[in-house]
């Protein structure tokens, strides 16, 4: 069985959208009850691509600003480019964090 050590610099290896990005376990985990942490966790389930890196049906050029954010815990929302019609109107709720109705 593999420590929590060993765990925590164990390597994930992603496929966001058609793009690879590599970081480390803790990387992915440090925000506790996140997307990554239940995922790594197996309570929600994965999708792996032929290689074995878990696949992400997501844009990866957006990604790549979240896993900036993971690896720095700083933001900088004026580098990211987000097109308008993807973006949620500020007054309308994200459907993600709503309860089942």
């Amino acid at each position: 069985m593999m420590s929590n050590t060993a765990r925590s610099g164990e390597i994930i290896h992603l496929n966001v959208g058609g793009k690879r990005f590599s970081t480390s376990r803790q990387t992915l985990t440090w925000v506790p009850d996140s997307f990554f942490s239940s995922l790594l966790s197996g309570r929600i389930s994965t999708l792996k691509d032929e290689t074995g890196a878990i696949f992400i049906d997501r844009d990866p050029s957006l990604f790549a600003s979240i896993l900036n954010f993971l690896r720095t815990k700083e933001l900088h929302p004026r580098s990211v480019n987000v097109k308008p019609q993807t973006a949620l109107p500020v007054d309308q709720p994200c459907e993600c964090r709503r309860g089942p109705k």
